[in-house]
């Protein structure tokens, strides 16, 4: 009897700290969370928001332009890289992510697909990317967030004559 009611104890208390420990999950989450709403954010085209996602001393190195400095200076940038570029799909890949205490970062692959808003061919871009987030009264944001793009494969060599 002793054992059913320590049973029943165990269960009871797990089951009550269930809404505890998910309550913090997002906060633990780190850069994992800021991914997720980056590829959400990015996809519906929300400069705002994929703005929010950074620090106010981050930097933001994206391929092919100059490092942004500063939370103003993303928020720019991502509004200009928008307002030319339609983001159709983006995928992150074989990602890694490790969070410790204030600290968190995150790395791995990425797929996407994007359209000139002007018009024009979809283009396809895959990559590496490394971001790490710091948290700071329960908010994460990004204070360094870095993609490279893969190079381009080699032109197949002429036929020989």
């Amino acid at each position: 009897m002793k054992r059913a009611l320590s049973v029943v104890l165990l269960f009871s208390l797990a089951f009550a700290a269930g809404p505890a420990l998910a309550a913090d999950a997002p906060k633990a989450s780190g850069v994992r969370s800021l991914d997720a709403a980056w590829v959400k954010a990015v996809l519906a085209a929300d400069a705002v928001a994929l703005g929010a996602l950074y620090a106010d001393d981050a930097v933001l190195v994206m391929p092919g332009a100059p490092a942004a400095r500063g939370g103003k200076a993303i928020a720019e940038s991502l509004a200009a890289w928008l307002k030319d570029t339609k983001v159709t799909a983006f995928v992150l890949m074989d990602s890694h992510y490790r969070t410790a205490g204030h600290l968190s970062v995150g790395w791995g692959n990425w797929k996407m697909t994007t359209v000139p808003t002007a018009g024009g061919a979809p283009t396809t871009e895959t990559g590496t990317y490394c971001g790490v987030a710091t948290e700071k009264d329960g908010v994460w944001k990004y204070v360094s967030d870095n993609a490279a793009a893969d190079p381009a494969p080699p032109a197949a060599a002429a036929p020989k004559k």
